[in-house]
């Protein structure tokens, strides 16, 4: 079916559809690329048709309470976008479709929405014409001003910032990562803000991103949660790995980033209990 020239209706009442048209072969499940995760996580949710076995129900009107609301969060954003479901599917099911509108859904509800960490940011700018323009930028907007509220630090420029520890425990967390703990490595040589694309595009970076690569592994290090959870540059960030790559210390500057993001979204959204608006 054509998006272009479909009605979103029709193209949702063929979704509902296929909900019904799944037979639970289990074929989508043995071919997906995220199936690995499964066997490490334990979580259901990451399989194809388990997540179809929950659309099933929650279109029907299930509640879901946050354990489970969690759950299918992981499940939906873990997959790589490689269409291998929706290849193999001997009933034809559109399952790539099919989980962007799952996500669509999330976000209009006001759920967390960890997809700027996900490979399906990638194939929601690729369906952009077909979204709403008022929620596109939503996933983004929302981690920023959340961030904001948690970190009011971020926001005071001109404040001056002591050089000792002002939350060693979330130092001694940065440091229980086996990538993470290589910020203390660094001697803020500046390599990763040197070779950077992002703070490369602006002319004052500092006014755009807030803190630099170098500056947020400095933070880490001084135990500065504020300063470093709340930088704009790890939204900017672009994960091209140059930083990580012209680390004269073996700084892991690209996953600590990715870490960081990752532990700002666990603290700041909580999920809610949650129902179906279709039931």
């Amino acid at each position: 079916m054509d998006k272009a020239a479909s009605n979103p209706a029709n193209i949702a009442t063929r979704q509902v559809m296929e909900l019904d048209g799944c037979t639970q072969c289990g074929t989508c499940s043995l071919r997906c690329s995220a199936g690995v995760a499964f066997d490490k996580i334990g979580n259901n949710y990451i399989l194809p048709s388990e997540k179809i076995k929950f659309l099933r129900a929650y279109a029907a009107g299930k509640e879901l309470d946050e354990k489970g609301l969690w759950a299918i969060l992981e499940g939906i954003y873990l997959c790589t976008n490689c269409d291998r479901c929706t290849v193999v599917c001997p009933a034809g099911i559109i399952l790539k479709d099919l989980w962007l509108n799952v996500r669509e859904e999330l976000i209009l509800k006001g759920l967390p929405v960890p997809l700027i960490l996900s490979q399906f940011s990638w194939y929601r700018g690729l369906n952009r014409e077909h979204l709403d323009p008022e929620t596109y930028t939503k996933p983004l907007s929302k981690t920023l001003e959340s961030v904001a509220d948690q970190c009011p630090l971020v926001g005071q420029r001109d404040k001056v910032i002591p050089l000792t520890p002002v939350n060693k425990d979330f130092k001694n967390r940065a440091a229980g990562s086996p990538q993470a703990d290589t910020f203390s490595f660094c001697y803020s040589c500046e390599n990763c803000t040197t070779v950077c694309p992002v703070t490369g595009a602006y002319e004052n970076p500092e006014d755009i991103v807030g803190l630099l690569p170098h500056q947020i592994m400095r933070s880490l290090g001084l135990g500065l949660k504020d300063l470093a959870m709340g930088s704009k540059m790890l939204w900017d960030c672009v994960t091209c790995y140059q930083c990580q790559e012209h680390c004269p210390q073996g700084v892991n500057v690209t996953d600590i980033l990715y870490e960081m993001k990752n532990q700002v979204l666990k603290e700041t959204f909580t999920p809610k209990m949650v129902k179906s608006s279709t039931g």
